[in-house]
């Protein structure tokens, strides 16, 4: 549906609609769709019409003791409050200096390329909990407040991602949940500034680890998989050197017990995470 954007002097705003036309996409792929623009009572000019992807990113608000200490251990678990802000990245320019007469119909249609490690919303046949991914269009607008329209899309797992997870899974582990933090892996092909950590509940077979996290960092020939467990002292926020990092090539992967590699993983470095 069209949303009412206010004029710079408050009245007679044009409507923007945005619609997509790939309701579904996976990280490397292409989001095709249109920008519907219509005007209201009087001209509106447009400096530029933009297209991102936005992700929902948790932040730990920091919280104080009644001495005034500071906490942000997992002791103080209480004391610790979080928000969540949508994220932009992957920004497109699809048109500038858009000028809409009054009652002028504009369709800009856009292509838009999917970020590699963009978030997955979606594994096997459902979505994934706690997981929201959407294409937001962005007005921008001089004398007045920038306008946006979101709409959500669904991210499929890569058949990398598929492979690795189901192999987590058959070590027992249960995939509960998912979210994205800001923060970077050193050591790690991240380029994003933000990233996903999908959350698996722990497995008979490691009686001694609660919560297993997986974070993907994909690109064109490979991928980079973070395995972290037991060890979160509040939300990750800054950079950090990680060691348990499994590296993936597309083009051998089916050669390799994924499964038999994870579990070798948790034996060499499983008493660094407890």
């Amino acid at each position: 549906m069209f949303k009412k954007l206010l004029a710079a002097v408050g009245f007679g705003g044009a409507e923007v609609d945005t619609v997509l036309h790939t309701p579904g996409v996976q990280p490397g792929g292409t989001v095709r769709g249109t920008v519907r623009l219509r005007g209201g009572e009087m001209q509106q000019p447009l400096d530029g019409v933009f297209v991102e992807f936005v992700a929902s990113v948790k932040h730990e608000i920091p919280s104080h003791g009644p001495d005034g200490d500071h906490y942000q251990g997992h002791d103080h678990d209480r004391h610790k409050r979080t928000r969540e802000t949508m994220i932009g990245f992957g920004r497109v320019d699809v048109q500038r200096g858009v000028v809409l007469q009054p009652g002028q119909v504009v369709e800009i249609p856009f292509e838009v390329p999917v970020p590699l490690e963009t978030p997955i919303t979606h594994y096997k046949h459902g979505p994934m909990p706690g997981m929201l991914v959407a294409v937001r269009t962005q007005l921008e607008i001089k004398g007045a407040f920038d306008a946006t329209d979101t709409d959500p899309i669904g991210v499929g797992a890569l058949p990398a991602q598929h492979v690795l997870l189901e192999a987590v899974e058959a070590l027992g582990f249960r995939l509960h949940h998912a979210d994205v933090e800001h923060g970077r892996f050193r050591g790690t092909r991240q380029q994003l500034p933000i990233h996903q950590e999908i959350e698996f509940s722990g497995s008979p077979r490691y009686r001694r680890i609660r919560e297993l996290r997986v974070s993907f960092f994909a690109g064109p020939d490979g991928m980079d998989v973070v395995l972290e467990a037991d060890r979160r002292q509040g939300l990750f926020t800054g950079d950090r050197d990680v060691k348990n990092v499994l590296h993936v090539d597309y083009a051998t992967m089916g050669q390799v017990d994924w499964s038999a590699e994870i579990h070798q993983q948790i034996e060499r470095t499983g008493t660094n995470w407890l």
